[in-house]
């Protein structure tokens, strides 16, 4: 039997109330300046004038995933603008335009209904999820999963990143995609941009979902330094990633996530690049920016968790239930940092009940 915390949160008529302003705001943009049919979300003192040109997405040749997981369609690529803190929009040219110092960024969109944003942890790429997790999930969500800064098809950001930045791009990437009020999930490293997104940008986020996951800072649970080497090393291999996301116990669940990866051709994840956020994620251990301000997450949140993670003790995910508001903490009995593939069908299930709730 799985522990799990409740925490009382807002009621579902004031959710639904509040994301009926949204979906209005988001409808009102879709007739007045996107008449191509895209959508830019944003309140009224934010949303693009008719002369605005959203971004193009532009298809990577050859990279569309076949066989069982033909769904998860191609990679593609699209200008993104970090959008300043309490903002949803970029600001733009006044021709309407995106500045040239956008970052392409790489991501798969697939599924229908409604939009479902994942963000992936340290040493990572959108092939690190398990992509039959993915095919499940495109069943009931419009997905979209993406690569940060110099992983993948995803250009190397010109200066080195922050929790922060990352946050600020991610919200460029939800008004590049036209994305309407995202539920949120962020896996490990992921989670703390996840929460910093929460925190910069109030109310571009519809649910908030936390997958063995830490807010950082001096108080927070550690990894053995052997971990935390092996995961910010440029030379570990996927087997070696493995054995730090599944217990011993799982070898079966880690047998058929190798298997199943391995199905989907990879994103390159560079040496530098993966130095450089096993350094961000070092940094944001010794800092408390994201951790400081969780009492500004005001939307409800799912917190999920191994109860045998290595890579982020399931003790991070603890204090974030009693940190954080209107949360929900699911513990996966011997499971690992890869909880939410080894308990899939548990995750999607609890997944789909939260979003619907």
């Amino acid at each position: 039997m799985k522990p799990r915390i409740r925490r009382s949160g807002t009621t579902a008529s004031d959710r639904g109330f509040a994301r009926s302003l949204v979906a209005i705001g988001v409808l009102a943009c879709v007739l007045a300046a996107c008449g191509d049919g895209s959508v830019a979300p944003g309140d009224a003192s934010t949303t693009p004038s008719p002369t605005t040109t959203l971004p193009v997405a532009i298809t990577i040749p050859g990279s569309a995933a076949g066989g069982a997981f033909a769904a998860l369609g191609p990679v593609r690529r699209i200008d993104v603008l970090p959008v300043a803190p309490g903002g949803v929009t970029p600001k733009i040219l006044a021709n309407g335009t995106m500045p040239a110092r956008s970052l392409s960024v790489a991501y798969r969109q697939f599924g229908s209904g409604p939009d479902l944003l994942l963000i992936t942890g340290e040493h990572g790429s959108m092939t690190s999820w398990d992509p039959q997790v993915l095919v499940a999930l495109g069943a009931y969500y419009r997905v979209t999963v993406f690569d940060l800064p110099g992983v993948g098809y995803t250009e190397p950001s010109p200066s080195a990143e922050t929790v922060p930045r990352l946050a600020d791009l991610t919200a460029g990437l939800i008004w590049s995609l036209g994305l309407s009020q995202p539920t949120v999930v962020g896996w490990g490293f992921g989670g703390e941009i996840a929460m910093s997104l929460v925190e910069r940008h109030a109310g571009l986020v519809w649910r908030l979902v936390l997958a063995d996951a830490t807010a950082g800072g001096p108080k927070s649970y550690r990894p053995a330094g052997a971990v935390s080497t092996l995961l910010a090393s440029g030379l570990a291999t996927t087997v070696e990633l493995s054995h730090l996301f599944f217990p011993a116990i799982a070898r079966l669940a880690r047998s058929s996530w190798l298997a199943d990866v391995g199905q989907v051709s990879p994103d390159d994840i560079t040496a530098p690049a993966i130095e450089a956020e096993g350094s961000l994620v070092a940094q944001t251990d010794h800092t408390s920016a994201v951790a400081h301000d969780l009492g500004m997450i005001g939307i409800p949140t799912l917190i999920v968790a191994g109860s045998a993670d290595v890579v982020v003790p399931a003790a991070n995910s603890r204090e974030l239930a009693r940190a954080i508001a209107h949360s929900r903490l699911i513990i996966f009995s011997g499971a690992g940092y890869a909880s939410i593939f080894q308990h899939s069908s548990e995750f999607v299930s609890e997944l789909t009940v939260f979003t619907n709730s």
